[in-house]
C-alpha cells in the first residue's frame, strides 16, 4: 500500500513538473519570448537572447542596448504591419546532443501578413535561449 502511494505521488509530481513547464522545450521558450515581443515586453524578449561573451559588464549593456532598440524599432515596424495577431509553432527540431534546436515558427500581422522563419535555439544551463550568433 506504502508503495502504491509513493509511486502515485511521484506520477502527479512528474506530471506537475511537465504541465508547469511548458518552456522547457525549445518551441514553448521561444513561444513564451515572441508573446513577450507581442506585448511589447522588450526586455523579457532580450532576456531570451543568448548574450555570454563579455564581462557581466558588458553583458549588461548588450542587453540594455537591445531593449533600447527594440523600443525604437520594433515598435515602428510592429505599428506598421498593425501588431502581432498570434505566433504559430511549426516545428521542432532537437539536435541529437540536446543541446541546441530549430524551430519553425509563423507570425501572423494584425494587417493579415504572415511571415514564416526559423529561430535557431540554444541550451544555456538548462534554460532554452534564442541563438542570434553567427
Amino acid at each position: 500500500m506504502m508503495k502504491l502511494m509513493i509511486r502515485l505521488g511521484m506520477m502527479a509530481i512528474a506530471l506537475l513538473a511537465m504541465v508547469s513547464c511548458s518552456s522547457s522545450s525549445p518551441s514553448g521558450a521561444l513561444e513564451d519570448y515572441m508573446s513577450a515581443l507581442q506585448n511589447k515586453k522588450y526586455e523579457k524578449f532580450v532576456d531570451g537572447i543568448n548574450i555570454s561573451k563579455g564581462s557581466p559588464d558588458e553583458i549588461k549593456q548588450a542587453r540594455e542596448g537591445l531593449v533600447s532598440m527594440m523600443e525604437e524599432k520594433a515598435d515602428k515596424t510592429l505599428e506598421k504591419n498593425g501588431g502581432i495577431k498570434s505566433i504559430e509553432i511549426i516545428s521542432e527540431e532537437i539536435a541529437e546532443d540536446g543541446n541546441s534546436a530549430v524551430v519553425k515558427f509563423k507570425q501572423v500581422y494584425g494587417d493579415g501578413t504572415e511571415k514564416e522563419d526559423s529561430q535557431k535555439m540554444v541550451k544555456v544551463d538548462g534554460k532554452w535561449l534564442m541563438d542570434v550568433g553567427k
